[in-house]
């Protein structure tokens, strides 16, 4: 017979063991890896450190916030690297949105083929920056 005291003693056994690894679990709504914790707000994501409770830092996308995050537990200090990416990454991002609407809302087709050109830019170095980000993750 399965009882909820059960349920609740063996989440507590897993949960005991991924604290010690260095892979990121959710748990609620937060990504937990080690004792950093990942949370998303408003202003982007934001990641704690649970043991000294105090922010290490802010990022506008969650792929950051775990590469920071898991090479902080790790004992790699990566976060100014990490964080420069992650301006640059929302730098294109916001091109991205800028272009495409200007070639929605434009009627001259001379500055829609323009404005192509810069999205698909934008979008090259998009897909740059997220490989060098997966570097940090996945290393």
């Amino acid at each position: 017979m399965i009882t909820e005291s059960i349920i609740k003693d063996l989440e507590e056994i897993v949960n005991r063991g991924l604290e010690d690894a260095a892979i990121p679990y959710a748990k609620g709504k937060s990504i937990r890896i080690k004792q950093f914790v990942i949370r998303e707000s408003s202003k982007g994501f934001l990641i704690y450190n649970s043991v000294e409770n105090k922010q290490v830092a802010r990022t506008q996308f969650k792929s950051t916030a775990v590469a920071i995050a898991k090479n902080l537990a790790l004992n790699n200090d990566i976060t100014n690297k990490v964080l420069s990416i992650d301006n640059t990454l929302s730098k294109h991002y916001n091109d991205a949105l800028f272009y495409k609407h200007m070639i929605k809302k434009s009627l001259n087709n001379d500055i829609k083929d323009i404005r192509r050109i810069r999205l698909d830019i934008s979008i090259a170095k998009s897909a740059e920056l997220r490989k060098d980000l997966d570097r940090f993750i996945y290393c």
